[in-house]
């Protein structure tokens, strides 16, 4: 699946789009820093804030078989970080030691251990 993303955008649609596409899993998105802080990152609201300082317009394939990292790359490239969860029970942990992991396997693991707790 192909996600559009332009300026009129909102962080909310992207995350519902997301969970809608994988159950088990939640994506969050910041905004990469400008010039002075290039390091900082801003949480993005999910009502108020619109992808405003986006270099332009994008398309981000969100696939099974892509992986978390590439998915955060393609977001890189729209001047967005993002952070995946998977579900686990009743908590959501982040994928950062599975990044390797594809978007499907997250989902299968978040389903399987939700699923027998």
């Amino acid at each position: 699946m192909q996600l559009y993303i332009s300026e009129g955008t909102r962080p909310e649609d992207v995350k519902n789009f997301f969970s809608s596409c994988y159950p088990f899993l939640k994506i969050e998105l910041y905004k990469i820093g400008n010039e002075n802080n290039p390091g900082r990152f801003k949480k993005l609201s999910p009502v108020t804030d619109k992808f405003v300082d986006l270099p332009g317009e994008g398309i981000v394939d969100i696939h099974s078989d892509i992986t978390v990292a590439e998915l955060g790359n393609s977001f890189a490239s729209l001047g967005l970080r993002t952070e995946v969860f998977r579900k686990s029970g009743n908590v959501w942990v982040a994928t950062l030691l599975t990044d390797s992991w594809t978007l499907q396997q997250q989902n299968n693991a978040g389903e399987e251990i939700t699923n027998n707790t």
